[in-house]
């Protein structure tokens, strides 16, 4: 496209551009070149040159994309897109956000019959984005938004000095783009685990689910954003008619009603803190190293149904591709999610066989706490705690065996003792009875044996980027953030943005 560019600004650009260049070279000189008495300058003038160098670039950079935008742009009188004829042609100014700022340009727009929406084929045949942004600007915004504050990602960009966007439109550029979207979620889903690759020396695959609190918006949380005497919807409701749950909705058996005689969701005003859940789907080697792993992330949502859901269709993409592959289900006690672990195999195996494991650090907290309550924390504590640990572990009778002396420790404890043994005794017997402290021959077949990486799915894509200081999240909010960021730690992040974009462009024909 450089080589071949024309028009009044490139060759008034051309014209001037070496001038630009020699002036730049000789303010370079003066400044840090080195001289008969020394070195030249460093430090803060280093830093100018290259901001200066950025500005450069940038301002070649909004005449190309002008260029371009100008190529794209059509002057007939009608075009015809999927089908249907748009006349009406009138020509107006639009401002458009580039990487390397903002382009305004001339371009037509269309009407049916003279009336009705506007349709911009330039911003159709360029795959512009809400109508404004590039699709680079819009990945680039939604990698900020799904890494890092908004906050943070303004000072990032501006200090990058390329695609400066403000902190508002990093919050509310990706919200829209997934609201276009959220109801085509299953299938951009589908398409994303169609292209996505099973590690060929995997030997397991572990399904695992998690819970994790987050600060949503309370009951009577004011409106956040532009103030206004008006109460508007935010405006990707208003566009897509998206209807997110707030707190203050009605629910009752997990199911969102206008009844004002139905128990409100809760009753704290401003923040409130929900349990929201994530999903692993991790792959492992015949070595039992880790290979792969692809995430998933929840708002909160009645007995983690969404989650389970589309936990259930990754987890069935994965067996339908690789059925040789071990099944290892994991969870700490939570007895909501093994129900919902346990339906989805049921499902998807059927009687097949398949490995269930409680996370063996929670069952070994059990045992610490056990030998805290008969020894306090003495070294006898330490070290019998240690020992029960191990035998779980690494012993083929370990569950029976551990209990039996737990049991033995109760029978010759005091009251207060006893009640806290019982505590533990039953968590242990509980999951034995299920035949989920199968630790020793997990470990003979090198199976993972924790939830190491669910537990760490849990701090990486919700903690880390959603539990700041005086965050709150609205369900649409929290469930763009939740959609990014676990398509970015996926590795799917580029597929997602793809598909998001694909909805924004159309072919025309003049």
């Amino acid at each position: 496209m450089i080589e071949n560019a024309s028009g009044s600004w490139f060759e008034s650009w051309q014209s001037t551009i070496g001038g630009r260049i020699a002036e730049f070279r000789k303010a370079v000189q003066k400044a840090v070149a080195p001289t008969s008495r020394g070195g030249g300058a460093v430090g803060a003038v280093g830093l100018q040159v290259e901001r200066e160098v950025q500005e450069l670039v940038n301002e070649f950079g909004r005449g190309l994309m002008r260029e371009a935008f100008e190529i794209a742009n059509t002057t007939s009188s009608e075009v015809t897109v999927c089908g249907e004829t748009w006349g009406f042609q009138r020509v107006y100014m639009g401002t458009y956000e580039t990487t390397f700022g903002e382009v305004s340009v001339a371009r037509s727009t269309y009407q049916q019959k003279g009336k009705g929406r506007a349709l911009i084929p330039l911003n159709l045949r360029l795959g512009i984005i809400e109508g404004r942004y590039t699709p680079l600007v819009s990945r680039i915004a939604s990698r900020a938004l799904g890494s890092m504050p908004t906050n943070e990602g303004e000072a990032l960009l501006k200090e990058i000095g390329v695609c400066v966007l403000s902190r508002s439109t990093l919050h509310r550029l990706p919200q829209a783009m997934l609201a276009r979207v959220r109801d085509d979620m299953d299938g951009i889903e589908e398409r994303m685990r169609a292209i996505d690759e099973i590690p060929g020396e995997a030997c397991a695959v572990q399904v695992a689910m998690d819970g994790v609190m987050v600060p949503t918006d309370g009951d009577d949380a004011a409106r956040r954003g532009r103030k206004t005497d008006l109460a508007l919807p935010a405006r990707h409701e208003q566009k897509y008619g998206l209807r997110s749950v707030e707190p203050a909705d009605t629910v009752k058996d997990g199911v969102l009603g206008d009844d004002a005689t139905l128990a409100p969701m809760d009753d704290t005003k401003g923040r409130a803190w929900r349990e929201a859940s994530v999903g692993t789907v991790s792959f492992w080697d015949r070595n039992g190293e880790l290979l792969k792993t692809i995430y998933l992330g929840e708002m909160p949502c009645y007995r983690k149904t969404g989650l389970a859901a589309r936990l259930e269709r990754e987890f069935a993409a994965v067996h339908e591709q690789r059925p040789d592959l071990r099944v290892v289900l994991a969870s700490d006690g939570a007895p909501t999610q093994w129900q919902a672990l346990r339906e989805i195999a049921q499902r998807v195996l059927g009687d097949k066989p398949r490995t269930e494991l409680l996370d063996f650090f929670h069952g070994a907290s059990r045992l610490g706490n056990a030998a805290k309550a008969i020894w306090g924390t003495s070294e006898e504590a330490t070290v019998s705690g240690e020992h029960w640990k191990t035998v779980l572990r690494e012993k083929t009778r370990g569950a029976a065996l551990v209990l039996k002396s737990l049991e033995y420790q109760r029978s010759v404890a005091n009251a207060a003792t006893a009640k806290e043994l019982t505590k533990s005794i039953n968590y242990l017997a509980r999951h034995k009875s299920e035949r989920r402290l199968g630790y020793a021959a997990a470990k003979r077949l090198n199976l993972p044996i924790g939830t190491g990486v669910t537990e760490a799915a849990a701090k990486t894509l919700v903690s880390v980027r959603m539990k700041r200081s005086g965050a709150r999240y609205s369900d649409h909010g929290g469930h763009t953030i939740l959609t990014l960021r676990a398509a970015i730690l996926s590795g799917r992040f580029d597929t997602l943005s793809a598909e998001i974009e694909s909805t924004y462009a159309l072919p025309i024909a003049a």
